[in-house]
């Protein structure tokens, strides 16, 4: 069995003193990979841990110099029972997403994975509603009441209407419109139904007129 602590104490017998710190921070590393039980001894991923800790980098450990921390790490990868390359399942788990019903599969109870299963619709309905809305972002509120809301959703009729947006212009000009100093100049009349008639009893505007306009300046 290789005994990759004594490749090391001998690497560092060897080296000047800046290697021999650089090779003290690399064996602490590769030591903590291999009681933790961690397979993956790769360059980039050791290097990554140990430039943390001030350690030599990917490009120190493959460059011609280099030579002393590739031994080290190839003898803790192999007394680890492993090698200087990124171990197969990780490649897998780094290159793909599983899908959601690939991660049902490695469910074994069926209870568990049904319940599991639930919660990924619910998270896809959500997720379909979120995208909705954000399709449709200046949205207006319906205030009617609650039973033509729900006799509108049994008949399919249900939307999502877009906001009207006014300037103060347009709005000043409703409320004119409405307004009883203009009616009072114009000699006009208002019928409970929200007609409008001249001063001759002519309509001027239809039934529902002027309760429509009102309607509108309350709700925008």
């Amino acid at each position: 069995m290789v005994d990759a602590q004594m490749i090391f104490e001998d690497l560092k017998t060897q080296a000047s003193t800046r290697q021999a710190k650089s090779l003290t921070i690399l064996n602490k590393v590769l030591k903590a990979q291999c009681d933790a039980g961690d397979r993956n001894f790769s360059i980039a991923e050791i290097a990554r841990m140990s430039v943390d800790l001030g350690g030599p980098s990917a490009s120190t450990i493959r460059n011609k110099t280099g030579q002393v921390f590739r031994q080290l790490i190839e003898a803790w990868a192999t007394q680890a029972g492993s090698a200087m390359k990124v171990p197969v399942n990780q490649l897998a788990k780094a290159n793909k997403v599983p899908k959601d019903n690939e991660l049902l599969t490695l469910i074994g109870d069926p209870a568990l994975r049904a319940v599991f299963g639930q919660i990924i619709a619910e998270r896809n309905r959500f997720r379909n509603e979120l995208n909705t809305l954000k399709a449709n972002s200046n949205l207006m509120i319906d205030i009617r009441p609650v039973r033509q809301l729900d006799q509108a959703a049994q008949h399919g009729s249900l939307q999502i209407l877009p906001a009207l947006n006014f300037n103060e212009m347009e709005m000043e000009a409703l409320k004119a419109a409405v307004s009883d100093n203009f009616f009072k100049h114009r000699d006009w009349s208002i019928s409970p139904a929200g007609q409008v008639k001249d001063e001759d009893g002519r309509e001027v505007f239809k039934h529902g007129f002027v309760s429509a306009i009102k309607k509108t300046l309350k709700h925008v």
